[in-house]
């Protein structure tokens, strides 16, 4: 295996990205379907259905990473435990 040379605040900070980035997908996911419900209170009509698909859709979007990027951030921390 050739030799890496990996600085361990670098790890740190591509940690602390990752788990930013989550809480930002996480967070806008819950924002979207919070607003649509919100909507609905007094919007109830082919087109909130409509409107509801495409932010289902939207937030499928947003969830989907989150689950590599929890993967990235335990293999980030497994990385910076061995450069320790």
């Amino acid at each position: 295996m050739a030799n890496v040379s990996v600085e361990q605040s670098a790890v740190t900070k591509a940690i602390l990205l990752c788990k930013q980035s989550i809480q930002q997908c996480q967070k806008s996911s819950t924002t979207l379907k919070k607003k649509y419900q919100a909507a609905g209170v007094s919007w109830k009509d082919q087109k909130y259905k409509e409107l509801g698909n495409v932010l289902g859709n939207c937030t499928k979007a947003l969830d989907s990473p989150v689950k590599e990027l929890e993967d990235c951030v335990n293999k980030l921390e497994s990385l910076k435990k061995t450069i320790i």
